[in-house]
């Protein structure tokens, strides 16, 4: 019995180990992006700690979100490193998280919010944008915003606000300031309009994707989360309003 379980145990960990991932991020500062042409971001960070706890040395990507989402849906051993979870996404992915929260939050020029408020405009019949195939065009449009301009990257998306192409740029808080600054604007010409939710960002692969290499990635996630080492990495990127439930401040 004894042999048995040990010969399980190993043959559980050998295909963790042996099974290649295709692992994407996402053009997402901080969470994901390239930096000097190496992949860096809290994502990244994160999961590479997992890595090297499971001994994988599997290429991390960065990628459009657009592509890794479609890369994700046509077989299994897709990665992708920060997704929110929704009843849509898991016909065709496994979550595993949270990772962090996001605010799901509107943009608007400085001053404009005011001006909007005193004319008594609907900011429903504003034009709005955020990144294509994102929680930030779904979950707007889902509320009623017109969000008909989609972007490839958030700089994108700033750059369009700034030359006005439309009023309203969703995306989440942690993405907004980088975004700028990679668009060569300052975060103080830009004010936040309101806020829509704050949501859940996971882990996903795709299906059918090993349940051995599933298993072995939650697990080395809930033991980062346990023993401190995902809170040291979570502080270097990333604010304290954006923790997982799951994780305490006590480390």
């Amino acid at each position: 019995m004894i042999r048995f379980v040990c010969t399980l145990g190993l043959l559980l960990a050998g295909a963790a180990h042996a099974a290649p991932l295709k692992i994407y991020g996402m053009e997402s500062r901080p969470i994901s992006f390239l930096n000097d042409s190496r992949p860096d971001g809290f994502a990244v960070e994160l999961a590479r700690a997992i890595q090297d706890r499971l001994n994988q040395h599997d290429v991390i990507e960065i990628v459009p979100w657009a592509r890794a989402n479609s890369l994700a849906v046509v077989g299994p051993g897709v990665l992708l490193l920060s997704i929110v979870r929704t009843a849509e996404r898991e016909r065709n992915l496994h979550f595993a998280g949270a990772i962090f929260n996001t605010r799901v939050t509107a943009f608007a020029l400085k001053g404009k919010p005011a001006e909007w408020q005193k004319q008594n405009i609907d900011l429903h019949t504003l034009r709005a944008g955020g990144r294509r195939s994102s929680i930030f065009v779904s979950l707007p449009r889902a509320q009623g915003y017109q969000v008909l301009d989609e972007t490839n990257t958030s700089e994108t998306a700033a750059k369009m606000l700034l030359n006005r192409r439309f009023d309203l740029w969703f995306d989440g808080e942690e993405l907004y300031g980088d975004a700028l600054r990679q668009a060569g604007y300052r975060e103080s010409e830009v004010e936040v309009a309101f806020r829509l939710d704050l949501v859940e960002v996971h882990f996903a692969f795709s299906k059918g994707t090993s349940p051995a290499i599933i298993r072995a990635w939650e697990r080395e996630l809930k033991e980062l989360k346990r023993d401190g080492g995902f809170l040291k990495i979570y502080r270097k990127w990333l604010s304290p309003h954006q923790l997982p439930p799951d994780v305490a401040l006590s480390h």
